[in-house]
């Protein structure tokens, strides 16, 4: 009787205990590394680059002014002098206002990109978890550990590729 129980016993836990498929994936990061992405990204980067290329501009311009009103600090009326810092200070204040707002646009510009290419990535990613029959997908960024078999970003880069 006792054998008996423990038989059962055995085989409601085995029935019970399912292998479950894992994988992780980085989203983000494929999408912007298919082809459809880097594509799609080419105007993006332009504007990026050119908002740099103006801050840098401005930066360069602030910093000549902060050196000429440095070499004429001594030839100015201390009016003159405070006038000009404070324009300065002012213009210095401007330009941090406008990293911000190119930082801005920059991330903004960069989730209405994701967003495109979010429902390509998204039936990829649908058609590569039927392929492989995975039970949950993480985000790898989530994960702490992940080994490299259970990383599917790679497949799913070819996957979009493949189907775009």
């Amino acid at each position: 009787m006792k054998n008996i129980l423990m038989v059962i016993f055995a085989l409601c836990l085995i029935g019970s205990v399912q292998a479950t498929e894992v994988a992780v994936v980085d989203f983000r990061a494929a999408l912007l590394q298919s082809n459809i992405g880097q594509e799609a990204a080419k105007e993006p980067k332009q504007k990026v680059a050119a908002m740099d290329a103006r801050l840098k501009k401005e930066q360069e311009d602030l910093e000549a002014s902060a050196q000429n009103l440095k070499r004429d600090e001594l030839t100015l009326s201390e009016e003159e002098f405070k006038k000009r810092r404070q324009q300065l200070g002012e213009r210095q204040n401007q330009i941090r206002a406008l990293a911000a707002n190119m930082q801005r646009q920059a991330k903004e510009l960069e989730q209405q990109l994701i967003q495109s290419l979010t429902p390509k990535g998204e039936a990829a990613l649908k058609s590569l978890i039927e392929e492989r029959k995975l039970d949950l997908v993480l985000n790898r960024q989530l994960s702490l550990y992940a080994n490299a078999g259970a990383d599917i970003t790679d497949e799913l880069v070819k996957r979009i590729n493949k189907d775009n």
